[in-house]
């Protein structure tokens, strides 16, 4: 659930799910055809890519505020499955759709997502902050596996 509203506060449910991961070199090979212009990780990384569906509904009729997905760079991050530490962000070119946009109440947006992660990492983490994005996030951040 999120909070969104400067002065008085409309609550929204949201609904994340990770539909598909990719990684290594496929990843890379999707990155390639989104754009020649995208360059190789560093040398001990590689990048997962994660297409995720994004679903943000209202409680109340009233509810008709919408929330930016997608822009703030602190909304998607990757952590290492071992200790939580925050990976170095990226700005590939992504595949198409990308995960970004205007979401309003009652719509669902997907898309793509990427992240450089260690190549020993088994089991890295992403996390979502809906802070970033406008809202005053009401609980926890939430994490997803990336494997």
């Amino acid at each position: 659930m999120i909070e969104l509203g400067s002065v008085y506060t409309n609550i929204y449910d949201i609904t994340i799910t990770v539909l598909e991961t990719v990684r290594g070199k496929e990843a890379m090979d999707r990155l390639k055809a989104a754009s020649p212009d995208n360059k190789l990780p560093a040398e001990s990384s590689e990048y997962v890519l994660a297409r995720i569906k994004f679903e943000f509904k209202g409680r109340a009729v009233s509810d008709k505020l919408s929330f930016d997905l997608g822009n703030a760079p602190l909304q998607w991050v990757a952590l290492t499955g071992k200790d939580l530490t925050e990976y170095d962000r990226v700005s590939p070119t992504l595949p198409k759709p990308a995960l970004v946009g205007i979401v309003k109440p009652g719509t669902s947006v997907e898309g793509w997502v990427a992240f450089a992660v260690d190549r020993k990492d088994a089991k890295p983490v992403m996390v979502f902050d809906p802070d970033t994005g406008g809202a005053t996030g009401r609980g926890r951040t939430l994490f997803f596996k990336l494997y």
